[in-house]
């Protein structure tokens, strides 16, 4: 889970910086899917941590 919450995140982040740099069109779109893509990251990581220890 932890692995999958990074990768989740960093996708995420990737995404933010592509949304910013974006037209228009689909910056909401994309900045959208972004930050769930970084929420959800987050929680997977989160619970992967808490399991760990």
């Amino acid at each position: 889970m932890i692995k999958n919450g990074l990768f989740m995140m960093t996708i995420g982040f990737v995404g933010v910086i592509l949304g910013l740099a974006e037209s228009e069109e689909y910056r909401i779109l994309i900045l959208i899917i972004s930050i769930l893509l970084i929420i959800s990251g987050f929680v997977l990581y989160n619970k992967g941590e808490k399991k760990s220890d």
